[in-house]
């Protein structure tokens, strides 16, 4: 069940990363200039409270306002497609089947 989730949340965060390259790809060619856009921005855009909460939440209730400075704020202002693919990477990895001896396979 574990490595179906894993696997589930990999595809949805691979969906993710090639929607958002399309997106910095169609504005770049709108813009005539390169245009990555943060993972904060995107945020920003989508769901302002939910971003606002996060904040609060990681900074108030969990207590840690240097994991927000230092860490979170790093990866808010990665490009979104960088940050969806590396996601991707992790749980698909989680979520793969685990490597099988190439005697098991073909029976020697």
């Amino acid at each position: 069940m574990f490595k179906f989730l894993a696997k589930l949340i990999g595809f949805i965060a691979l969906a993710m990363t090639v929607i958002t390259a399309i997106l910095d790809l169609t504005r770049s060619i709108a813009n005539s200039a390169l245009t990555i856009t943060p993972l904060g921005l995107e945020w920003f855009n989508f769901h302002l409270p939910s971003l606002n909460g996060f904040q609060v939440g990681i900074e108030r209730k969990l207590g840690a306002p240097w994991l927000w400075e230092n860490v979170i704020q790093n990866i808010l202002l990665a490009p979104s497609w960088v940050v969806f693919g590396v996601f991707a990477i992790i749980f698909l990895w989680m979520g793969r089947r685990k490597d099988r001896r190439w005697r098991h396979r073909f029976g020697s």
